[in-house]
């Protein structure tokens, strides 16, 4: 199974992703990063948690699962910081 990457390589992609966010485009001219956030929720219910495979599989399926928690925990995070409760 895939270990999670380390705290300080996680950093390291977002300041390169940030890097390239400011030298090829403006932040507010991206989407809303919550709606991506609940596109991509839909996207892994309906395709990847509703799969036949994945559904008949418990190990899939929970990996499924966690991914769908993990944006909804993002996508909340997001809602709360643009209402100004983070």
């Amino acid at each position: 199974m895939l270990q999670p990457d380390p705290a300080h390589i996680i950093e390291e992609t977002r300041l390169d992703r940030l890097r390239g966010l400011h030298q090829s485009i403006r932040v507010e001219q991206l989407p809303d990063a919550s709606h991506a956030a609940a596109v991509l929720m839909k996207a892994i219910d309906d395709n990847l948690a509703g799969h036949p495979h994945i559904t008949a599989d418990p190990e899939l399926y929970h990996l499924a699962y966690r991914a769908f928690e993990a944006l909804f925990t993002l996508h909340h995070a997001l809602t709360r910081e643009q209402k100004g409760w983070a």
